[in-house]
């Protein structure tokens, strides 16, 4: 965040002394009329007198609005740009983090981390600079302008403001810490909505809707609770600010009407004016902090985000062109937080062989192939591919290197064609229609609307026909190892006969390593590593369980 604001260090500057220019300019109005009040009326030049004041009157307002406009103008832009940097760089960030960092945060978070967060940054800096800033310039001005006046008058009138600001500053201060139990509140709510909403076929199946709605009962009274406190502590200080701002301008009053009548007219027309205009502002910044309150907290759950020091360095290591799939676990260690998921894990995978890693669920399986691909780190011992340490190797060259299908498919929201290429252009339209062919698929892109520029999300693809997509782009993107993780648990036989034909050619040329559970695909396999309790052993066949 330090280096956007440096970046736009420029406009903050330039917006700063805008802002005094403007405030200077609006503290002068009230003065000129003090000083028309102030004239001596007997004089011979009268007129000439009154018409100077006005002419400057209209010249200051004039300048005034020309130079509010240019600061609005200029404050906008510079917020703009620093949102955007802002926005830009918080979406970099997580995207570069390590997948045990996801671990920490659910998808409702991150969501209102780069959305919501991000837009109440605007508010943030807009506040600060548009609201707060220029309101408390404004008010410092007017203080000086009646000291200017007078010293007795003004001191009543700066003691007044002074109390107003305490209590606004405090009640701010209330709120905010109410404002911070609201959010943290709205978050669980959201984590709620969302698992309800991820999970309401188990909510309708097992009759779940009355605890369900008993539950998010609980977190709605408990969030209404806090708000009643809130509207209290908005509400409460307006009247003893009122209170204290008619007591304020009684006692200048008092003071300049019985005790030192010597004070102008024009002056006591100031201090009052001051007096009673120091609350707008006053208002502004008691209303702008509460939003600002609000927004900070979005300022630290964003700056939790661009704290995370875990990021990936995809290029950190070694790049080695072709790593042709001699695979090695030695006595590998790995733990998801405290607890210890592949113990002492060894076994070796030669190079063209198809294998098959099966066991229990939980027991390790698919974290072989996380580590492997090293999207978790591993605690001690080694891997190898090709007697390299992939701990040496980049993970770019890893991944260009390995291609990887999971039991879902990852399908985007887009075309078929930009599906399978991922903006690789030298996957071309031919490149594609002659795998296709080769599969022996192209009955599933013949009845597609609009063959390879169909919309994944209408075409209404069955899961077996996404999982082919994945098939076609995991090949194109030609791997030399290929990882399958269930590949066929939730597809029809058909469909599975299919896909083993494709695994099948696949391994003519490849490493693959499939995660199963199915006897087929187990009984098809050049080797078997059944994983049991985190540990490998060896096996030319097992039962299926």
């Amino acid at each position: 965040m330090k280096e956007i604001i440096k970046k736009h260090s420029k406009y903050i500057i330039f917006v700063s002394i805008l802002l005094i220019i403007c405030n200077l300019l609006s503290t002068l109005h009230p003065y000129v009329m003090k000083q028309i009040l102030d004239i001596d009326f007997s004089s011979d030049n009268i007129k000439e007198i009154i018409m100077k004041f006005i002419i400057i009157y209209t010249v200051i307002h004039i300048i005034l609005v020309l130079f509010k406009n240019l600061r609005n103008i200029i404050i906008n832009k510079a917020i703009c740009k620093m949102l955007k940097d802002i926005r830009i760089k918080v979406f970099n960030k997580v995207l570069n983090f390590k997948m045990i960092t996801f671990n920490k945060y659910n998808s409702s978070e991150l969501y209102t981390r780069l959305t919501d967060d991000i837009d109440s940054l605007f508010d943030l800096f807009f506040g600060l600079l548009y609201m707060v800033i220029n309101n408390i310039l404004y008010i410092v001005f007017m203080i000086i302008m009646m000291f200017i006046a007078n010293k007795e008058l003004a001191l009543i009138g700066t003691i007044t403001i002074f109390i107003i600001s305490l209590i606004a500053i405090t009640s701010a201060k209330v709120l905010g810490n109410l404002d911070n139990k609201i959010l943290k509140k709205r978050d669980e709510e959201n984590r709620q909505y969302s698992e309800l909403y991820n999970k309401s076929k188990l909510t309708y199946l097992f009759k779940l809707q009355k605890q369900n709605l008993e539950n998010i009962n609980d977190l709605l009274y408990s969030e209404l609770k806090i708000r009643k406190k809130y509207i209290f502590v908005h509400t409460f200080p307006f009247w003893i600010i009122t209170v204290i701002q008619a007591i304020g301008i009684y006692a200048i009053m008092y003071y300049a009407l019985n005790i030192n009548i010597s004070i102008s007219l024009g002056s006591i027309y100031l201090v009052l004016f001051y007096t009673k205009e120091c609350r707008k502002p006053l208002e502004a910044i008691f209303n702008k902090l509460e939003e600002v309150q609000t927004c900070f907290n979005s300022y630290k759950r964003i700056k939790i985000i661009l704290s995370e020091n875990n990021d990936e360095k995809i290029d950190k290591g070694s790049y080695i062109k072709d790593l042709n799939g001699d695979i090695e676990f030695k006595n590998v260690y790995m733990r998801y937080e405290n607890e210890v998921v592949l113990r002492d894990l060894s076994f070796v995978i030669k190079k063209g062989t198809k294998v098959t890693i099966a066991g229990r669920t939980g027991a390790g399986k698919t974290t072989i192939t996380n580590v492997l691909m090293k999207l978790y780190d591993i605690e001690s011992g080694q891997i190898l591919i090709d007697n390299y340490d992939i701990s040496q190797i980049s993970t770019k060259c890893l991944r260009d290197n390995i291609s990887y299908i999971s039991q879902t498919p990852y399908i985007f929201a887009d075309t078929v064609r930009n599906n399978i290429t991922l903006g690789d252009t030298e996957i071309t339209d031919d490149k594609i229609n002659s795998l296709i062919y080769e599969m022996g698929v192209e009955n599933l892109f013949k009845k597609l609307p609009n063959g390879l520029d169909s919309k994944i999300k209408i075409s209404k693809l069955s899961y077996g026909e996404l999982q082919v997509i994945a098939f076609i782009r995991a090949i194109l993107h030609k791997a030399n190892i290929y990882i399958f993780d269930e590949p066929t648990s939730n597809i029809d036989l058909q469909t599975e006969n299919m896909i083993q034909n494709i695994i099948d050619k696949i391994s003519e040329k490849s490493t693959v390593i499939i995660i199963a559970h199915r006897k087929s695909t187990i009984e098809s396999s050049d080797q078997i590593i059944y994983i049991d309790n985190g540990q490998a052993r060896k096996v030319n066949s097992i039962v299926v369980e």
